[in-house]
């Protein structure tokens, strides 16, 4: 009986210690842009909320194994961003994305105005939004980078 107490205790504390050295990083940040896009020859304003949430795993150098303080090593992350499109005028154009993508440690994301919506850029690859018509790739093979889903607002 003692040994199966033993056991378990050293499975549980492995299986703990596993657990822990897999772990993930979450990191959320929220931003708000305001542009225009013109519609009949009349300009109208619109802000876009970004939600932006990245998911890393935690790896580690392999040479700091024994060290307190370890250094990081470089990962791919997936990217979650929720792009809520306000506008006040037209409640047709209220809508909501959700955007999908591995990020690498070097990407960017830059959201630009267009005449008749916006653009999302990611590391050169291209989405483009335009109001009443919805999401457009400007290079097809930039659909397989992205996952996109589009919702309306309610």
């Amino acid at each position: 009986m003692k040994t199966i107490k033993i056991i378990t205790t050293i499975l549980l504390i492995f299986s703990m210690s596993n657990s822990i050295a897999q772990e993930k990083q979450v990191e959320s940040t929220t931003t708000v842009h305001t542009f225009n896009f013109e519609k009949d020859g009349k300009t109208i304003p619109y802000r876009i909320k970004v939600h932006k949430k990245v998911a890393s795993k935690v790896k580690l150098a392999k040479e700091d194994a024994d060290k307190l303080n370890q250094a990081r090593k470089a990962t791919s992350d997936q990217v979650t961003k929720l792009i809520y499109v306000d506008n006040d005028e037209y409640d047709d154009y209220d809508k909501y994305i959700v955007l999908k993508y591995m990020k690498d440690p070097t990407d960017s994301f830059e959201l630009k105005p267009t005449k008749r919506g916006f653009s999302v850029l990611v590391d050169n690859k291209n989405l483009e939004y335009i109001f009443g018509e919805g999401i457009y790739f400007v290079n097809n093979e930039d659909a397989d980078f992205f996952i996109v889903e589009e919702f309306d607002a309610i």
